[in-house]
């Protein structure tokens, strides 16, 4: 964030005591905390807010998908492991009636 105190122009005057410098000082200083108070703000919201989208996610990730594809898994594992079992059988049956 960048931010210029403004620049008092030839025709404008200046103040006539010092009071009213140090108030138009002061007034500068709480105008730029203000607008340095909001962004912060604002940007703290969008944070927690993503913040709180991520937490969803995680969650349904962790009730939701990750079983699911835990299951799939093991089901394509079981799969697997079945279909191995038959190759193994079927080599071993041509082996033994290859040999004849």
């Amino acid at each position: 964030m960048a931010w210029a105190a403004p620049v008092r122009s030839a025709a404008e005057p200046t103040p006539p005591n010092t009071a009213l410098t140090h108030a138009e000082t002061a007034y500068r200083a709480a105008v730029r905390a203000a607008a340095e108070h909001a962004a912060h703000r604002a940007a703290a919201e969008l944070l927690a807010a993503e913040a709180q989208r991520t937490r969803q996610r995680v969650r349904a990730l962790r009730r939701h998908w990750i079983p699911r594809l835990r299951g799939e898994l093991a089901a394509v594992e079981l799969g697997l492991e079945e279909a191995e079992h038959e190759e193994a059988v079927r080599r071993r049956w041509a082996a033994s009636h290859g040999t004849r």
